[in-house]
């Protein structure tokens, strides 16, 4: 026979819920994220930068993409402040913020997505720095050189990591 207590405490789910909606799906991307092995070994970090070379060589615009924001997760770089940002280009940097509203940007890879060209400029640059600002748009489109050009910029991102790490 059916009892009425026994059909409002099955449809009661305060007893056995943890979350609700939002929190519900990040604590599953949580759990999930925690069974992760993210540790890595410099030999992952060769075969990322080897990736990042070939598809730079071979004009793969996704493969370079991909290595870069690898190497700016294990780095800790975001993406440029509205400061820094030029159209079609990925720029990716570490980035530190100071009193009011200045921001220190850099060390900074730039890579252009018309032109295929990756770049590395090995200094932190402020944002209040105009003409500092003016040599990053110089730099991105080929009219100064930069610290770091081409595949080289792999071997230094490579090493940065390499340098972290220990």
């Amino acid at each position: 026979m059916v009892k009425i207590r026994n059909i409002i405490k099955i449809l009661k789910d305060s007893d056995v819920k943890i979350s609700r909606k939002e929190e519900s799906v990040e604590a599953i991307q949580q759990a999930c994220i925690d069974q992760l092995d993210l540790s890595y070994k410099p030999t992952d970090i060769d075969e990322i930068a080897a990736d990042g070379k070939a598809a730079l060589e071979r004009d793969y615009s996704e493969g370079v993409i991909e290595s870069l924001t690898l190497f700016a997760e294990l780095l800790n770089y975001k993406p440029a402040p509205k400061a820094f940002r030029l159209s079609r280009h990925i720029i990716l940097g570490a980035l530190t913020p100071k009193a009011g509203d200045e921001v220190l940007y850099g060390p900074m890879v730039i890579y252009s997505q018309i032109h295929g060209t990756l770049k590395l400029i090995d200094e932190q640059i402020s944002s209040f720095d105009k003409p500092k600002i003016e040599l990053i748009q110089q730099i991105a489109t080929g009219k100064q050189k930069a610290a770091v050009e081409g595949p080289d910029v792999f071997e230094s991102l490579k090493k940065a990591v390499l340098k972290n790490k220990a």
